[in-house]
């Protein structure tokens, strides 16, 4: 059964192409290396396992699924969330947030001894939203009839229900603007005793005028208020829906980016040494093997903080989980040096430690054997046995050929971003194309 897969995998940085269309696929409890010359792309394949390069094309699964976060429901209704938040937002911009306010809070502390009513303010923002004309107390135990927006007084009553009368009278001059200017059907004016007059769709007069100008006039005046609700209402539904659509691709584009990171990759249980060592030099070897068991430690930020029997018990079982594996890595007895203190082999050594402290299935080894010496190498060697003995699966990067032809089960060859080759080290070794990569060739004429 294959623990890894790897199809057609491209990593393109602008025009430069680092790897083309590889392909591998790794069984589980293997030993696949990768080899080829310098700048061939061996490490741009495994940065691009981790989720430290996002493939340009291709297709990594893991186990049979894909080496990325699962788009689930939660991720569906935490864009839908902001989407509707960032629209929410955009529509309160488009219908201008100072005019809202004034004729919803303010219009509502308006008048002498006059409280906050939120059922008002409600009611306020429903007519805001449709245009209609609003009624506001004012000094003297008097009433204005104003736009929405507040911007325009249109009428002044002594009392609330002659407001009320005054208010109805201006929306049904606004309508009627609004029919004739939009050119809908029959006219409603016409003309007389040599006046201009306006009716309602009933034929109730609204009102008259003694020339056309003042009536033109009267006419782009209502319309110009209905005009700007309309407005108001458009711009507001397109910010709303543009505002989703950007909220929610946000989102989704910031969710996508985070699909394969190193801390997805390493929980689905693939863990990597580096070809430069990346240890963390001013703390201890047990230390460094105890920062990689940290997320298996059950428990949130308050429980770790009052350090309760339970965190306790957790660190206790972790501390002795890092001191099993410094003693199979041969490293045990060195446990409170500093990981900077260490000779260059250990440190190789204690990196492996590291990566196996997650508890992967697959284990990336970048270069282990860089910097040491053949006895170094060939106990390397015997680590890397073991630790395919302990049930993980190994995928190698290296040099040393002593060390890949002497432990790989399979071995693959890149040469300048493409797979030349792939085999038992048998074949690889006797390979035209391989001995052509690495030695070069010579073309008789």
């Amino acid at each position: 059964m294959s623990r890894l897969d790897v199809e057609k995998l491209t990593v393109r940085f602008g025009g430069l192409t680092a790897v083309e269309n590889v392909d591998a696929s790794v069984a589980s409890r293997e030993i696949y290396s990768i080899i080829g010359p310098n700048g061939a792309g061996k490490t741009t394949v495994f940065n691009a396992i981790t989720g430290i390069y996002e493939p340009t094309t291709g297709k990594i699964e893991f186990g049979g699924r894909d080496l990325a976060r699962p788009f689930t429901w939660k991720v569906g209704l935490m864009a839908t969330l902001f989407g509707l938040a960032t629209g929410i937002a955009a529509a309160l911009f488009a219908v201008n947030v100072d005019a809202l306010w004034r004729a919803t809070i303010r219009r509502n502390y308006a008048g002498p001894g006059a409280t906050f009513s939120p059922s008002a303010a409600i009611a306020d923002v429903g007519n805001y939203w449709r245009g209609q004309l609003a009624l506001e107390p004012i000094r003297g135990g008097r009433w204005a009839v104003r736009t929405a927006d507040a911007r325009r007084t249109l009428a002044f009553a002594n009392d609330r229900d002659e407001a009320e009368q005054l208010r109805e009278h201006n929306e049904a001059l606004i309508a009627a603007a609004e029919f004739e200017r939009s050119r809908k059907g029959d006219s409603r004016i016409s003309q007389q005793a040599g006046k201009w007059v306006l009716k309602n769709p009933a034929g109730d007069v609204l009102d008259t005028f003694d020339t056309e100008e003042d009536l033109e006039l009267a006419l782009d005046r209502y319309h110009g208020i209905y005009r700007e609700s309309a407005a108001r209402r458009r711009n507001a539904w397109l910010a709303l829906i543009a505002g989703i659509i950007a909220g929610a691709a946000g989102t989704l584009t910031v969710w996508s980016r985070a699909r394969r990171t190193p801390e997805v990759i390493a929980r689905a249980g693939i863990a990597r040494t580096f070809q430069n060592i990346r240890l963390f030099r001013n703390m201890t070897v047990l230390d460094n093997v105890l920062v990689a068991m940290d997320r298996q430690l059950k428990g949130g930020i308050f429980r770790m903080a009052l350090q309760t029997p339970g965190i306790r018990r957790q660190e206790r079982e972790a501390c002795a989980a890092a001191c099993k594996l410094l003693e199979f890595v041969g490293l045990a007895d060195r446990r409170h040096v500093l990981a900077k203190n260490l000779p260059y082999g250990d440190q190789r050594r204690l990196e492996i430690a590291r990566a196996l402290a997650t508890e992967p299935q697959l284990v990336l080894l970048d270069e282990p054997a860089a910097g040491m010496n053949p006895a170094e190498s060939l106990e390397l060697n015997t680590l890397i046995e073991s630790i395919r003995g302990r049930g993980h699966t190994v995928m190698l990067i290296e040099h040393h050929m002593s060390v890949v032809m002497g432990i790989s089960d399979r071995i693959a060859v890149l040469q300048y971003g493409r797979k030349i080759a792939e085999g038992t080290p048998e074949a690889i070794r006797n390979d035209p194309k391989v001995i052509a990569a690495y030695l070069g060739s010579e073309e008789v004429t």
